[in-house]
């Protein structure tokens, strides 16, 4: 059974594990240390409250508190940044103890580093945001000579190390920095090309189906986009799209000869789908075997075929033979599920050929 002695000259409190115990240890305490503790707090209660909080005042730095920057560029003496302060000195005492005190190191590497990041599509808010350090640092690191200035030549070691730590990869882009599209483009074809349907792609993405097709048919894709289109890629490349219903599997077929006219390629087709060369596709004529008659009398009879799910042959052959039925364009667009601007490129490819 625990005991609690406390002492009538200096109000020290002590819990021991038994009145033995009081009796033996409590005696020995010692009131002018115990008056000194209760000194120094009280102390540090009166510097606490009479301490200066100073915000950054620089007109392109944004110094936060909690820092040592803040404490040296500022002046600012709050709790937190005199403890961040105190921290560092304790560091650099230790590292000077032990003879490992490195205040600097060559800034070139970190200066080629940040160039290379910022080639990459990495901007310097998003470097900074990875390293954690200030973007107006960032910015005087990458900033290169000029009128015979050499710029920082010389950064902490830890500055160093965030700086050098983060990767040229997709995962550290900004989302809304753009990219090359060609992996995005050949993922979303891959998968179209074992059967998966656009409509259902733009579903599982969150995106619209013009939306998808736009970036599809761009040189270049948002970060986010590329990320988003890689992970749906990784999920579905060795799965069957669904083929419970008719519907499904007629757009999955409709998704296979799309994709087979236009020679896109299956996943298993490339090596390394972001970086291999495009390959050679021979042209052909249009015959009558590239036309699935039950595929034109289905979207002629308005059996929810949408016009996209048809090959270039097949769409040609549908709009010529409602237009010579005398269905108008709206007419055309609105059973085929599409816009009148393509019935109408449609028609006008026909005539022209």
């Amino acid at each position: 059974m625990s005991a609690t002695r406390t002492c009538p000259a200096c109000g020290y409190t002590g819990r021991y594990a038994s009145d033995a115990l009081a009796d033996v240890h409590h005696p020995r305490h010692s009131c002018a240390k115990h008056r000194q503790a209760i000194e120094r707090a009280r102390r540090r209660v009166r510097l606490a409250q009479g301490r200066v909080r100073r915000d950054c005042t620089h007109p392109r730095a944004r110094h936060v508190h909690g820092t040592r920057v803040a404490y040296v560029k500022d002046r600012c003496r709050c709790t937190d940044c005199t403890a961040a302060n105190t921290a560092t000195g304790r560091a650099v005492h230790r590292a000077q103890t032990f003879g490992r005190w490195r205040p600097f190191v060559d800034a070139a590497p970190v200066r080629k580093h940040i160039r290379e990041l910022r080639a990459a599509g990495i901007g310097v808010e998003q470097i900074a945001v990875l390293a954690g350090i200030s973007t107006s640092h960032v910015r005087e690191l990458a900033a290169p000579e000029r009128h015979g200035n050499p710029g920082i030549r010389r950064v902490r070691p830890e500055t160093a190390q965030r700086l050098l730590r983060i990767g040229i990869d997709q995962a550290n882009r900004a989302p809304r920095s753009h990219v090359e599209a060609t992996g995005t483009r050949r993922r979303l074809q891959a998968l179209i090309a074992v059967g998966w349907p656009h409509d259902e792609l733009a579903a599982r993405l969150g995106r619209g189906s013009a939306s998808l097709r736009r970036s599809m048919l761009s040189d270049s894709v948002t970060s986010q986009t590329a990320q988003d289109v890689s992970a749906l890629y990784d999920k579905l490349w060795g799965l069957r799209p669904p083929l419970s219903t008719d519907e499904q599997r007629a757009a999955a077929d409709a998704a296979r000869a799309f994709a087979a006219e236009r020679g896109w390629l299956p996943p298993l087709a490339w090596d390394d789908i972001d970086t291999d060369p495009e390959p050679q596709h021979i042209e052909h004529a249009v015959t009558i075997e590239d036309i699935d008659e039950i595929a034109v009398e289905r979207a002629l009879a308005g059996d929810g075929v949408r016009l996209e799910h048809l090959t270039v042959a097949e769409q040609d052959e549908v709009v010529r033979r409602l237009t010579e039925r005398g269905k108008s364009i709206r007419d055309i667009a609105q059973q085929l599920a599409t816009t009148k601007r393509t019935v109408s490129r449609r028609r006008a490819s026909i005539n022209a050929a």
